[in-house]
């Protein structure tokens, strides 16, 4: 295979974003759960090779979304972003094949997770996320909101899923030293909110940027239901929801975030999300709306900060 074919797949799949997703995964709970559990000489269930495989399962589930999306949206990315589509350069066929392929590895890997870990229920998780982003692609996305919605919930599970795998864990660490426990699932829980909220954001963001495509296709997005000044009104709103997530740990008086090393990484973010905001303010043209979509995303990056300072 050539390296120009190789590039391709690297961006029909959304490398970078994967990345994002694994060290996501990676920092949550080697940062914070495991830290946590092993304090107090709990055994936790995600060792090393475990937690590889489930990562596996979620890097796996979020390119499956890109790949559904990118091949249902063919013709609104003509519209929309000319050219950046890979579907038809790559070939349908060949990324409904690519498609079928990080199906079947996942599914493989989460069944060997599940049988592995005694979690017959997380047999569950990868079809379930794999038909909820199908359904978001084929008809979620097209009405207002609720396509945001579950994009921004899955975000926020991709964190959560650890909490819920290692739920048993933290049970009987909240038994045993409560106050550790707690403050540890209610880290989880800020960064899943923030997440959950950033992503709220730059999905409707999103939309004002694509409302010319949306409007051609008979798309239900807020922007188009509710028109671009509503819109833009409801992202400032949300965005206002993201600096409290972000300050709110500092108003409770958690001392892990009392620390200069997090309190310079709070007032960047803070920084960040208040340039967004002005811009989103002044915005007016699509190149506007995507220049903010693309600063979101490094907002979101930079919410890492809160977990390596941790």
């Amino acid at each position: 295979m050539s390296s120009v074919p190789i590039l391709d797949f690297l961006r029909l799949v959304r490398f970078p974003n994967l990345v994002v997703v694994a060290l996501t995964q990676v920092l949550v709970y080697y940062r914070i759960i495991l830290p946590a559990i092993d304090a107090e000489g709990l055994q936790g269930v995600l060792r090393p090779w475990k937690f590889f495989e489930l990562c596996l399962v979620t890097l796996a589930i979020t390119a499956c979304g890109y790949l559904i999306n990118d091949l249902r949206d063919v013709r609104i990315d003509a519209i929309n972003h000319p050219g950046k589509n890979l579907v038809l350069k790559m070939g349908r066929h060949n990324v409904q094949w690519l498609f079928a392929a990080i199906v079947f590895v996942g599914y493989l890997f989460a069944l060997l997770l599940a049988l592995r870990l005694d979690e017959r229920q997380l047999l569950f998780i990868f079809p379930t996320a794999i038909g909820i982003l199908a359904l978001y692609s084929v008809a979620l996305k097209k009405l207002p909101f609720v396509g945001n919605f579950f994009v921004a919930l899955y975000c926020a599970g991709v964190p959560g899923i650890l909490v819920l795998t290692e739920r048993r864990a933290l049970s009987r660490l909240v038994s045993i030293n409560s106050d550790l426990g707690v403050d540890t699932v209610r880290v989880c829980i800020l960064f899943m909110i923030f997440a959950f909220v950033a992503t709220l954001l730059r999905e409707l963001v999103k939309d004002l940027e694509d409302i010319r495509g949306d409007k051609q296709e008979g798309r239900r997005t807020l922007p188009v239901m509710f028109g671009v000044n509503t819109s833009r009104r409801l992202a400032i709103v949300l965005g206002v929801m993201v600096i409290i997530s972000i300050l709110s740990p500092v108003f409770l008086g958690w001392p892990a975030f009392m620390q200069p090393p997090m309190l310079i990484c709070i007032s960047l973010l803070l920084l960040a999300v208040l340039t967004i905001l002005i811009q989103l303010a002044r915005a007016s043209h699509q190149v506007d709306y995507h220049k903010l979509s693309r600063q979101i995303k490094f907002l979101l990056v930079g919410g890492l900060g809160l977990l390596i300072f941790f």
